[in-house]
């Protein structure tokens, strides 16, 4: 009689047993919640770069190197996309020979997005872009600000330190199309449009180290 009992408890346990192996892989294969995540960056930077070649003179004023700071803002969709609004920010000085030195602010306003690339546990590096617009503003109280078309590119690596918080280190070039014969920090005046800066047709690149922390909601 005992035999038998044990018999019947081992085929239970057994029949128990493959109901739930059988259903575990169901379990497994079942798809995540569909779920947005959105995250916040702000990073701390150093920009370089940012030439234009004078018009009448042919030499060069540049922006001269120095600390910037941006914001991103992130949001990933269930299907892995990750849609990105960044805004970056420098004021520096532009100078050159024969040039009269003045204060230059350079923003950067884009919307692009993250590609991840080959991810481990620890690193999760990635490759970015946007397209967006660069705005150039002088110091001095007369002349208009510049607003210009510009894309920019960059390559990054997350290192994770929490569900939600994560460091973020990032290279990003800017690439700002300059038509020719440019005119910038234009102002009226009884004489007609005076410009502080006349470039010849080529491109204002600049270039930015990022670092900053990540906050994922």
């Amino acid at each position: 009689m005992q035999r038998q009992q044990r018999h019947r408890a081992y085929a239970a346990a057994v029949w128990l047993a493959s109901i739930f192996l059988g259903q575990a892989p169901l379990r497994a294969e079942s798809p995540a919640p569909d779920t947005l995540q959105l995250s916040a960056t702000p990073f701390v930077g150093y920009q370089v770069g940012g030439n234009f070649e004078l018009t009448d003179t042919g030499q060069s004023v540049r922006v001269d190197d120095h600390a910037s700071a941006a914001l991103a803002l992130d949001l990933k969709a269930p299907d892995q996309t990750q849609y990105e609004l960044f805004y970056g920010h420098q004021s520096s000085t532009l100078s050159g020979t024969g040039f009269t030195p003045t204060g230059v602010k350079v923003e950067y306003l884009h919307i692009g997005g993250l590609v991840a690339l080959d991810e481990t546990e620890h690193l999760k590096p990635y490759f970015g872009g946007g397209l967006g617009a660069t705005r150039l503003t002088a110091d001095s109280a007369s002349g208009s600000a510049e607003t210009r078309f510009s894309i920019s590119l960059a390559l990054g690596l997350r290192v994770p330190l929490s569900p939600h918080f994560s460091l973020r280190f990032e290279g990003r070039g800017f690439l700002t199309p300059v038509n020719t014969d440019s005119a910038f920090f234009c102002s009226s005046g009884e004489g007609g449009a005076l410009c502080q800066l006349h470039a010849t047709g080529s491109v204002f690149f600049q270039f930015d180290f990022l670092a900053g922390v990540t906050y994922t909601l």
